[in-house]
């Protein structure tokens, strides 16, 4: 009989630290190199627009229930033997929905890719944050903004190959994701890393309970709803406005680039001035973007505002993060993450694709800007007035 060491002897020694970033460099660029097209390959193969957002939303429903779940299973098995079952099932079940036409068929391997998508990002994040709470001299960000890099890289890349035709978006999604499965194998522990994400679900009833926690849980709800438009909709915007497939390439990647190192200005801003009033900024900035984009009509002009995307994303997300944390005991400070996670990018999209949807064929993308761009700022006023009494109490 084999003994451990002769079974494990394959496995390659890597250091945590090298072996995260390309964690989130390869998983960022998989999810990048097909959600930032799907939709074009969606209105380019017949599905309305309705459909596109029912398909939308069903990505990102699921993400409440499913994070939470996959999150028990890698505290007891171990994160990378978690991360390497989300991976495969990933690589296969993209390459499948790159070989479906039918709406009824696509929406059952959307579900199916959700479910073991939507975690992925939570494993890792919390392999970073449990390894930065091991090893204080190191940073969450540090780790973090290599996802930005992944995305923009591989956003950029597709942009151009795209134009032989958006099929190949899912095969160099499912090669990518494959790529990651392949790493982390010969990289894995031998002793299975576990007890760092610490999410389950009879301890999201203590922020149920929390009356103003769970108040400013659904302002971000209804906030992740309005700025819908300037998330994975962005791309049919441009298409709308007579952008090319590598120009939505290049929006992607603006995007996201500005995004490394917005969070590190947004974590000092947030110590200088507070995660309020990031926030704040944060919204006005993402309202003013939609105004911005319904009433362009040029490419050219409104790439200039994706750059701001930094401040819609990082800063946001840094503020929020901050803002719960402060407000949250440090044992469910995970769980505190998971649910910003389900309420603002889960239900707040969920319902925002599921109404563009219907905005896009009813009054065409650039009127649906300035809808949501009108539901922003009554979050905005809504979450101004929350703050203010929050500081009176």
């Amino acid at each position: 009989m084999r003994s451990n060491r002769d079974f494990t002897s394959w496995i390659l020694p890597l250091r945590e630290e090298y072996r995260l970033p390309v964690f989130y460099f390869v998983l960022n660029g998989a999810f990048a190199s097909w959600q930032s097209f799907f939709n074009l390959h969606l209105d380019r193969i017949g599905f309305s627009s309705m459909q596109i957002g029912i398909l939308g939303a069903l990505f990102i429903s699921t993400a409440a229930l499913v994070i939470p779940f996959w999150g028990m299973l890698a505290d007891k098995y171990g994160n990378n033997r978690i991360l390497l079952l989300l991976s495969t099932s990933c690589a296969l079940l993209v390459f499948l929905i790159g070989r479906t036409f039918s709406f009824h068929w696509m929406f059952v391997f959307v579900l199916l890719v959700s479910i073991f998508h939507q975690p992925s990002g939570a494993v890792v994040d919390g392999m970073a944050a449990g390894f930065v709470r091991e090893n204080t001299r190191f940073s969450f960000g540090q780790f973090r903004l290599w996802s930005s890099a992944g995305y923009a890289s591989l956003s950029l890349l597709v942009g151009y190959l795209i134009r032989q035709g958006t099929e190949v978006i899912f095969k160099v999604s499912a090669g990518f994701f494959l790529l990651l499965s392949l790493f982390n194998l010969f990289t894995m522990p031998r002793k299975p890393i576990t007890g760092r994400i610490l999410v389950n679900f009879s301890s999201f009833g203590i922020f149920f309970r929390n009356a103003p926690l769970l108040v400013f849980l659904l302002l971000i709800l209804f906030f992740g709803m309005a700025i819908a438009p300037l998330q994975q909709f962005i791309n049919l915007y441009y298409l709308d406005i007579g952008a090319s497939d590598s120009f939505i390439g290049w929006v992607f990647f603006v995007q996201a680039i500005p995004e490394i190192p917005a969070y590190f200005i947004a974590s000092g801003m947030v110590k200088r001035r507070g995660p309020e009033k990031v926030i704040l900024f944060s919204m006005a900035i993402s309202l003013l973007r939609m105004l911005a984009y319904g009433l362009i009509a040029n490419p050219a002009i409104a790439i200039f505002f994706s750059i701001f995307h930094c401040v819609t994303i990082a800063f946001f997300l840094v503020g929020v993060v901050e803002y719960v944390q402060d407000r949250t005991p440090s044992h469910l400070r995970t769980t505190g993450q998971a649910l910003i996670w389900a309420f603002h990018f889960g239900a707040g999209l969920t319902l925002g694709n599921i109404s563009l949807g219907y905005l896009r064929d009813a009054v065409g993308m650039n009127s649906a800007m300035l809808v949501h761009a009108g539901l922003a700022l009554l979050i905005l006023v809504l979450t101004l007035v929350f703050f203010h009494k929050r500081a009176e109490d």
